[in-house]
Parts: C-alpha cells; structure tokens; sequence
C-alpha cells in the first residue's frame, strides 16, 4: 500500500473514532509505557499533557474502589487471555467519569505478553441513567411491600372477624358457610404473602404457593379426620391472573372433598397434582372417597363448584371430571409466564 493509503486509512480511522466519541492507547509492556491519543485524553477530560505515561500512573487514575477489581482482570488477561472489557470509575480533579474499556493483548513469538491496545468510552450518562432507573425500581419495590403487607394484614383481620361471627352460630350451615368464605379469604391472603416474602410481584412460584395451601388446609380442615392430603406441583411461576383463581380452585376442590367424599369417619387420601408440558398445564385435584355419586355437590349446582367453575373459564381452562374409585378433577390450561 503506498503511503498515501496509509494516510487516509488513519484518517478514516481518526474520523470513525471521533463519531463515537471513542479513545484508544497503547501499552508497551516490556517497557511499561502507556501512550494514549487525543481522543482518549478528551474522553477522560484531560489535557492530553497529562495524560498517564506508564500503568501506575493509569492505575492512579481509577476509583480507588474500583481499581482492585481492574487490577485483577487485568492479571488475568496478561496471564491467559486475549481479550476483555470492563467498567470502571475514573477521578479527574473532582468529577467521576465512568469508563467502558475494551482491551487486547498480543503477544511475542514465545507467547510473551508484548504490548496492549484498547478503546475506551465515557459511559458515565449511562450509569447516570441506570442508577436514577434502580433508585425509582426500589421506591417501587418498596411501595408495593408495603402494600403488600398492608393487604394481608386487612385480610387477616377479616378472617378473624369471619371465624368470630361463625363461632357464635349455632346453625351448622351458617357456621360451614362462615368457614368457607374465611378460607377463600386465607388463600388471597396467603398469595399477599408469599408475594411480600418472594419480593417478586409479577410472578408466583406454584410449587410453594400451593405447597402453602395444601399445608393450610390440612390444619383447617384434616386434623380431626383420617385424612392424607399430598401436593406435587412442577417448578414453574404464573402471573397473578392466573395464579389466584387455581389457588381457590384447589381451596374449594380439597374441601368439597374432604367435606363429601369421606362420610363417617371414613380414611382416605387426596391428591393435588400441578404439571406443565410444553405450552400447557394441568392441575388436577383427586380423591379416593365415594365417587360423584354419594357427594350432594356432584351437580356442580353448588356454590362451591359453581366458583370452580367460574375460575376455570376466567383463565381460559377446560374442567373435566371422572369418578372411578373416587373423583379426580382436571383444569387444562395454558400457563402465562411471567416476564423474567
């Protein structure tokens, strides 16, 4: 190439470097001297006369706080590597300039570092941008814990109040239906929870929540029966939409069961099964007791599975029911998955 290539080749490359408003430089390493163009003095807002000569003086120039971390990248890319960017702060007079930097090291025909080039950008805008968008994410976070447990503690006081008005009925019927209301209740509140402790509050891990509800409604309900209620449910999170209503689906089911299927003091096991492949879900709630037959609510003209129902449609899912050697319900569905 002649030299006059040569020329317009740099100026082009001058001429790219100043549109992205990017530095470059270069370290001798057997020689310990650093040489950075005009560029890279503009983006650190240096006079180019002061601009470092060797690496102690580059390192002078980086946050103290951030300068072990560049120091060990900077290690390990002399010692194996080829290639690495990073971020880091760097102090000029009184103002904090943060820095991406890609660097790349070449080495000798022994495989001998020789020296190392790199171009930098001041990023500091960006951080700026981010910092303000994690103080206002935070805030956020903070809001919405607190309501949260502003929410689960008026529920919890409404389910106090519910299980006073049912213990001074004297009405089995009245009582039950006090009851019922009180551990739809206990569910939502459940749910508000398990939202304030995961402190996600897009998304619902199913596996505990209805581990939470299984676990409820054994000591509302089973203590006194010779009842065994077990609950599977794939690793998977829902949004609240959905979430919601298949946890007072399991609420309603499980108790209908425990309430119906079991007459006497009659033993017997329930099942709660959660599963998803591919783009749908399954939950099913099954029994070993007496079968639809010997249950009042097998209509399904109940208020109890009239609201199971409702919740089924209200996610799009389909409700099946067999009774063989007991009863199972099946909700097929298609899961909503969060944004991660």
């Amino acid at each position: 190439m002649t030299a006059g290539g040569h020329t317009s080749e740099r100026e082009r490359l001058v001429a790219a470097l100043k549109a992205s408003r990017a530095g470059t430089w270069r370290w001798d390493i057997p020689a310990d001297r650093v040489e950075w163009d005009e560029a890279l003095s503009a983006v650190y807002g240096l006079p180019h006369a002061k601009a470092p000569s060797t690496s102690a003086q580059f390192f002078e120039l980086i946050h103290p706080d951030d300068r072990e971390h560049a120091g060990r990248l900077l290690g390990a890319l002399l010692e194996n590597g080829h290639e690495i960017e990073y971020e880091f702060r760097a102090i000029v007079g009184d103002r904090v300039v943060w820095i991406y930097d890609r660097s790349t090291l070449v080495r000798d025909a022994e495989g001998r570092p020789a020296y190392m080039t790199g171009a930098c950008l001041d990023v500091t805008a960006r951080k700026q941008i981010e910092e303000e968008r994690n103080v206002a994410n935070e805030k956020y976070r903070l809001l919405l814990r607190e309501l949260n447990h502003r929410v689960t503690n008026h529920l919890q006081m409404i389910t106090g109040m519910l299980g006073l008005q049912a213990s001074r009925q004297t009405d089995a019927s009245v009582r039950d239906g006090f009851d019922r209301v009180s551990r739809r209740i206990h569910t939502l509140a459940g749910l508000h929870s398990r939202l304030y402790r995961d402190d996600r509050f897009d998304a619902v891990d199913m596996r505990a929540y209805l581990g939470d509800i299984c676990d409820g409604l054994r000591g509302a309900i089973l203590p006194e029966r010779r009842l065994e209620l077990a609950c599977t449910a794939a690793a998977i999170r829902l949004t609240i939409d959905q979430a919601v209503p298949l946890g007072l689906i399991v609420s309603e089911l499980v108790t209908n069961a425990a309430k119906y299927a079991f007459p006497g003091d009659r033993p017997g096991k329930l099942v709660v099964r959660l599963a998803a492949a591919g783009d749908r879900a399954t939950l099913s709630v099954a029994d070993d007791g007496v079968g639809l037959p010997g249950m009042p609510e097998a209509s399904g003209k109940g208020i109890g599975l009239g609201l199971v129902n409702r919740l089924a449609r209200q996610i799009g899912g389909t409700l099946t029911v067999e009774s063989v050697a007991g009863t199972v319900y099946t909700l097929d569905f298609k899961p909503e998955q969060p944004s991660p």
